[in-house]
């Protein structure tokens, strides 16, 4: 009986030490693995934006509350490029004046609403900036 015991402490022990010595080393292979596929995906060319691409955005700020449903988007970006503006609720897009003004309206939901401003260059390029403009009936 006291062979028996000693027997499956042992087995029990020697199972624990190969299994944990083909853990480390499995570890070890998919670390490898990932690296290698990092340094694939860091040498592939990503498009490069344009050197000139402008996004400004003058208000509303970011962070800001407002009590209106309807928000007006201000800014400045090039004179070219095509701007979009996306809320909660809707997706609007207009052209900015020759010197590259843009004032684009736009409707929010109640509470906190992710404002996201595009500007899309002619030759597909684009800048993208996000804010956050709550809405909200409380006076404070």
């Amino acid at each position: 009986m006291k062979e028996r015991l000693i027997i499956i402490v042992l087995a029990i022990i020697s199972g624990l030490v190969i299994t944990t010595i083909a853990f480390f080393i499995y570890q070890n292979f998919i670390s490898k693995t990932n690296t290698a596929t990092e340094k694939v995906n860091t040498q592939e060319a990503a498009p490069e934006a344009s050197k000139d691409l402008l996004l400004e955005i003058s208000d509303p700020l970011d962070g800001s509350l407002t009590d209106k449903r309807t928000i007006s988007v201000k800014g400045s970006t090039n004179p070219e490029n095509v701007v979009v503006v996306s809320s909660n609720q809707e997706d609007n897009s207009g052209k900015p004046t020759t010197d590259g003004k843009f004032s684009i309206s736009v409707t929010i939901d109640a509470g906190a609403n992710f404002i996201v401003v595009r500007s899309i260059a002619p030759d597909g390029n684009e800048i993208k900036k996000e804010i956050v403009v709550t809405y909200t009936t409380e006076e404070f």
